[in-house]
């Protein structure tokens, strides 16, 4: 018979409009009072769901067995960035990525990450790990980039050269801001005065 811990995680692993609204995880306190069998069997529960949301990676990472990790690292092969770069960021800290590999993972999420696909995960990691290969990308997101990101890939590429006090500084809210317009031209204008800030070459 199931304990009451392994009944409330199984419970919790049903999410509703509040969960996913309020960003709302499994519960890890009652994964953690489990009982060794019955840590295997969520742990089944978890792998059987071939990490379908950031919470069973969440979940899998407080485990962590040899099983659960390596449910992480084929999380880094997900179709979805948010998925990618909440494996990528969990496997970092435990010191079981190298730094080419998340540089690599970072660059191929600032091509195509959105705000509805882990957009501000790809942000937060870009800001801990700011190879230049990572704030080349941000830089060029800049310009190139969809709709979503161009704004806060110039914020963030700003700060982590040392032009502004935060990942979004407010006071130069409405310099960022030029970066969103349709007019591809102030858009251009808006880059080479970055670059010019920034102390670097523009590219083309």
């Amino acid at each position: 018979m199931a304990s009451d811990h392994f009944e409330k995680f199984r419970q919790s692993m049903s999410i509703g409009y509040i969960e996913w609204h309020e960003g709302i995880g499994y519960d890890l306190v009652a994964l953690a009072a489990l009982s060794p069998d019955e840590l295997v069997a969520a742990e089944d529960l978890l792998v059987a769901r071939r990490v379908a949301d950031w919470r069973d990676l969440e979940a899998l990472d407080q485990i962590g067995s040899s099983r659960a990790l390596r449910e992480l690292e084929h999380a880094l092969r997900s179709k979805s960035v948010d998925i990618r770069i909440e494996a990528a960021r969990r496997l970092a800290a435990r010191s079981l990525l190298a730094e080419a590999t998340i540089e690599a993972i970072i660059v191929e999420a600032l091509r195509t990450t959105t705000i509805l696909d882990g957009m501000v995960k790809t942000l937060a990691f870009a800001a801990e790990h700011p190879s230049p290969a990572v704030l080349r990308t941000l830089l060029n997101r800049s310009l190139h980039g969809n709709d979503d990101i161009r704004v806060h890939a110039a914020a963030l590429v700003h700060f982590l050269h040392g032009g502004s006090t935060s990942s979004f500084d407010m006071s130069f809210r409405p310099f960022y801001l030029r970066f969103a317009s349709k007019n591809r031209q102030e858009r251009l204008d808006a880059y080479r005065e970055l670059c010019t800030q920034i102390g670097v070459q523009p590219e083309g």
